[in-house]
């Protein structure tokens, strides 16, 4: 059978965040991500989710949302995760499914894409070498996780 590529339905958001958990399990995360189904699903106005599917059987997901770049001045698609379960893998489902994800974007004016990979993770870095993504040496990722986000919208400086 040939894999399917579309949105991910409903009832299918659990399993997707099953997925994401195994991103985490794959690279050896010490977190464990919070998603769940029913956050996934109550976010569908801002994560846009697509599946590889066959015969019934979700074999990925893409997460994405539309991003834009001061820089390039520009719409792009940010990947959220990109997963492939482990027995589709080499059948060309991540490229495909990122292209399916990527061709959506566009039409609604994406140029460009950018993601995250874990530094642990060879296999991906490399596939998303072999599609022809660019390390960007010069980019650093800087976060205020949750706890210090709160404390920060909390601080002084108030204006009404």
């Amino acid at each position: 059978m040939s894999i399917l590529f579309r949105t991910m339905r409903e009832d299918e958001a659990n399993e997707v965040a099953l997925m994401v958990r195994a991103i985490a399990e794959h690279v050896g995360a010490t977190t464990v991500p919070k998603l769940d189904g029913e956050s996934l699903t109550a976010s569908a106005d801002l994560v846009d989710t697509a599946v590889a599917e066959e015969d019934g059987q979700l074999l990925g997901a893409c997460l994405g949302l539309m991003t834009y770049s001061t820089w390039r001045g520009c719409r792009g698609l940010y990947v959220v995760d990109l997963f492939v379960r482990p027995e589709a893998r080499g059948r060309n489902a991540g490229r495909d499914l990122l292209r399916f994800q990527a061709r959506r974007f566009a039409r609604r004016g994406a140029r460009f894409i950018k993601l995250e990979v874990d530094e642990s993770n060879a296999e991906a870095q490399g596939f998303y070498a072999r599609l022809g993504f660019a390390k960007k040496a010069e980019d650093r990722l800087h976060i205020l996780e949750q706890d210090e986000f709160k404390d920060f919208v909390s601080m002084g400086g108030h204006s009404t």
